[in-house]
């Protein structure tokens, strides 16, 4: 059965979502939607770490799903955020698939908008967030990483987006074959100029708030 939008989920991402303060202060959190034993660790890493963002202050924006590294971010975003007037968790914001996955909680976070497409998404996400956390994923998380580092590489300078992979040994695949577009001259950046790489949720927060 295929489950529809509440009339109360905008479709459109509200304005107030893209001004530059905003953007500052917003890091999306992009990673797989289930839990395998394989991703246990980054589960925790995600936990922590995004605990300690919203502890400080920062907003995190995620996919909605309730399992995996979504559902971590999705936890943090709801245990710890402050509240709005209206008894929302304004720090933990979601930016939902349509049709939905049917395993959405939407009561507990506040959705900011929607997609239509994985690409519609990844572009929703760069609008809304100057700092993308990338956990190991699926096929769609490595679309969304390739994506975002191409943005990076031909976008504006004032549009970079801090991306940071957290996995050197999951991403080193991918590590590997940026390495390999510079060396062969094929990129005229090189691959630290457009995405960071972590292991820790110290390693995380340190190069989130490294200017």
């Amino acid at each position: 059965m295929q489950i529809t939008f509440k009339a109360n989920i905008n479709k459109q991402i509200n304005p107030k979502y893209k001004t530059p303060h905003s953007k500052e202060n917003t890091v999306a959190i992009l990673g797989s939607s289930k839990a395998t034993n394989d991703i246990l660790n980054y589960m925790d890493m995600c936990a922590n770490s995004t605990k300690a963002l919203v502890l400080s202050g920062k907003k995190l924006v995620h996919g909605c799903g309730s399992a995996g590294i979504m559902g971590e971010a999705y936890n943090s975003g709801y245990k710890y955020s402050s509240k709005n007037s209206k008894g929302l968790p304004e720090q933990n914001l979601a930016i939902l698939a349509e049709p939905l996955w049917g395993d959405e909680d939407t009561e507990h976070c506040i959705p900011i908008g929607c997609a239509k497409s994985e690409a519609d998404r990844i572009e929703k996400f760069a609008q809304v967030a100057n700092t993308i956390l990338i956990f190991p994923g699926s096929a769609g998380t490595l679309q969304e990483a390739t994506t975002l580092i191409s943005k990076n590489y031909y976008g504006k300078p004032e549009d970079k987006k801090k991306i940071i992979l957290v996995g050197s040994e999951f991403f080193k695949g991918l590590i590997e074959q940026y390495n390999k577009l510079y060396q062969s001259q094929l990129i005229k950046y090189p691959p630290e100029e457009l995405f960071s790489v972590a292991d820790s949720e110290q390693e995380i927060i340190g190069l989130i708030n490294k200017l």
